[in-house]
């Protein structure tokens, strides 16, 4: 796509797409994917979309950069997840404590709670 880069007197794309097709050399398999880079973008709830959109065999995965969380889907009924890495993770740390310490959901109501009790000191 062009446009933008051309009215400011820049011989470039805006807006590069590209359709590949990959073949999995082990089984011979066939995929398809689609690449689109763009250094221009309307007004959009976040500075960047970052995206990325898996469909395969058995299910898919869409991850979500922009919004700090992913999805993915199986074949098995009551398999959708809408997963958020970073803000609350449930497994223990290496140290064997709660993991979800080190999130910045955890940590955003950790020093909500330490700011209430300086301001009640």
């Amino acid at each position: 796509a062009t446009g933008v880069a051309k009215k400011m007197g820049i011989p470039a794309e805006d807006t590069i797409t590209l359709t590949v097709q990959w073949e999995n050399l082990e089984s011979k398999n066939i995929g398809t994917a689609v690449y689109t880079a763009s250094w221009v973008a309307g007004t959009a709830d976040v500075h960047s979309q970052q995206r990325f959109f898996y469909m395969g065999h058995k299910g898919e995965i869409t991850v979500d950069q922009a919004h700090r969380g992913y999805s993915s889907a199986g074949d098995e009924k009551g398999s959708f997840q809408s997963i958020n890495p970073l803000y609350m993770k449930y497994t223990k740390a290496p140290d064997g404590h709660f993991g979800g310490r080190h999130g910045y959901g955890y940590r955003s109501f950790e020093r909500f709670v330490e700011q209430a009790k300086a301001v009640n000191a």
